[in-house]
């Protein structure tokens, strides 16, 4: 297994090309490195970017809304590009065109996807890059893809039962609904060919993994990355930990003075990509985790991340997408009849859901009220939210409320 430093070194070439293209390419890059008062030759390692401060995503969001070519950082036309998405903030994210760009082939190659699968994808395709990514990624190791998306359960189950489908790609809730579901019409999940699956954009405890593996015969596999970067890291053949991928620079690092942090040691996860595109240099993602202490060696030698620990800021991941407690509360004063809320994360049956509580006006009426508050909230987040219309909240009651646990 290569040790944290020797593999950091490996890409002290690339991050020496990327940021001196970035430099003389994106005035958006060259003004972040002027406002540090650094120029290339002040950035010939991976190690030297630390002096480079880390780019959030409420500065991404802002750096794109100040002019053409995404406020600087695009350093080709728009024309030149395959698709431009959006993830909330928004943030648009740009893919460039070529095959798999966001660079999960590995990802799917280690979870034993080929040419012989037939693969049903049941990330997202509106908007947000997820289905395209993962689609692109099975392309690239010979998979023929069923374009599923999110929702649609009963073709989809048809299509499961009659295809011969052999493999999954979308979040484990959804492919346990669609597994439960199946049951419910009186389809044997056990009889189809579906045998493996590649998940992502949410946890996977370990009961939810035993569940499909025990209950359903399906090995799973899970990964990890972002709208903004694609693969950050995905399982090896001991599906423990997520392996830092060999083409960009996933980095550990300290929250306060952004130092990449050794092993064991949780912080923020800061991502280097080396398309020219699109300069995107110690970005970071807003999660936290902690690459691994070194241990038994590994079929895929780089180093592993432990998993997500929590989020860096206030945002949490729900079904796949960020919630923002702004976002919530931005949406709801906007709302006449509105007395007072609580919005709470809770986790049933291995599903997120987020749970609005609303306390009505007295001159509100509360049939209408709640039709509102469930279109303001799905317009504001791209998630449906469950609205309950309470007659009071409990003293002290806190507006935002994270209650999942992942046993």
């Amino acid at each position: 297994m290569i040790d944290l430093q020797t593999f950091y070194a490996g890409f002290d070439a690339q991050v020496r090309e990327i940021v001196a293209y970035g430099y003389d390419h994106s005035p958006a890059f060259r003004r972040r490195m002027d406002a540090a008062g650094l120029t290339p030759d002040a950035i010939q390692t991976a190690a030297d970017l630390a002096r480079l401060p880390v780019l959030r995503k409420e500065q991404l969001v802002e750096i794109q809304r100040q002019g053409p070519g995404l406020g600087g950082m695009l350093t080709v036309p728009l024309s030149a590009l395959r698709r431009i998405f959006q993830s909330p903030g928004p943030i648009y994210d740009p893919e460039p065109d070529e095959p798999d760009s966001w660079r999960w082939a590995p990802a799917f190659r280690a979870a034993g996807f080929g040419p012989d699968d037939l693969v049903l994808n049941c990330f997202g395709y509106h908007l947000t890059p997820a289905g395209v990514m993962f689609e692109e990624g099975a392309r690239a190791v010979g998979c023929t893809v069923i374009p599923g998306g999110i929702g649609g359960q009963a073709q989809q189950i048809e299509a499961l039962a009659h295809l011969g489908i052999t493999a999954y790609a979308g979040l484990p809730s959804y492919l346990k609904a669609l597994l439960e579901r199946a049951a419910e019409q009186g389809h044997d999940p056990r009889s189809w060919s579906l045998n493996k699956a590649f998940v992502a954009a949410e946890p996977l405890p370990p009961s939810l993994r035993a569940l499909f593996e025990e209950q359903y015969g399906i090995l799973v596999y899970d990964g990890y990355g972002t709208a903004e970067t694609g693969n950050l890291g995905y399982n090896g053949p001991e599906r423990h930990g997520w392996h830092l991928p060999t083409d960009a620079l996933v980095q550990v690092c300290d929250l306060n003075s952004g130092e990449p942090l050794p092993p064991g040691q949780t912080g923020e996860v800061v991502v280097t990509l080396f398309r020219r595109d699109y300069i995107l240099v110690r970005f970071a993602v807003g999660d936290l985790s902690a690459v691994m202490e070194p241990g038994q060696p590994t079929v895929i030698p780089t180093p592993r991340l432990v998993g997500w620990l929590g989020r860096s800021g206030d945002s949490v991941k729900v079904r796949g997408i960020f919630v923002h407690p702004r976002h919530v509360d931005e949406a709801i004063r906007r709302i006449n009849g509105v007395a007072g809320y609580q919005a709470v994360v809770v986790r049933e049956h291995h599903r997120d859901d987020l749970i609005c509580r609303i306390v009505p006006a007295t001159d509100a009426d509360a049939t209408e009220l709640k039709t509102v508050v469930e279109q303001a909230l799905y317009d504001a987040l791209k998630l449906h939210c469950r609205v309950e219309i309470v007659s009071a909240l409990p003293e002290g009651a806190r507006p935002f409320v994270d209650e999942r646990t992942w046993e």
